[in-house]
């Protein structure tokens, strides 16, 4: 009896390895991608913080609402001075949609126009992988084209 223990105790173990070893590989190709009318994403930079940005969805059409946000500069002397990218509210909309995982975390961000229903539709899909405990997360701010006046945005977190 001792030995089918052991036996099952071995093959448990090295199927389990197997399993993490896959996961690891599959981590490898996780990545933030960008699709549909995205011009661009916004990426603040290490100078300043989401903390702020306490909604889970932002469309912002203006300089006064982005001002407004509270993203705050981090106060550390090589971030004296830095401000907010300047934005082209006239041509552009700024998109705003929370979404976490654990462990390795890649965003996939699009933004679709559906002319028919005026609507944009920005679906993030969460791609994360591994077995650790580490939350990240990210506002998956990105640029599109200026929403028009009676166009809504549908947010979708997949």
């Amino acid at each position: 009896m001792n030995k089918i223990t052991y036996f099952s105790g071995i093959i448990i173990g090295i199927v389990l390895a197997i399993s993490q070893l896959s996961c690891t590989d599959d981590c490898e190709d996780n990545f933030d991608t960008v699709g549909g009318i995205i011009a661009s994403e916004l990426e603040l930079g290490a100078c300043f913080s989401d903390i702020g940005a306490l909604d889970p969805q932002y469309v912002i059409n203006d300089s006064t609402a982005f001002e407004a946000l509270g993203i705050l500069p981090v106060s550390t002397p090589d971030c004296v001075g830095t401000t907010l990218p300047e934005i082209d509210f006239t041509v552009y909309t700024l998109l705003g949609l929370y979404a976490d995982g654990v462990c390795n975390v890649g965003f996939d961000r699009i933004v679709m126009q559906d002319d028919d229903l005026k609507k944009y539709i920005y679906t993030v899909t969460v791609n994360a992988c591994g077995a650790c405990e580490s939350l990240h997360f990210s506002m998956n701010w990105v640029i599109v084209p200026k929403l028009p006046e009676d166009y809504t945005v549908e947010f979708i977190v997949e």
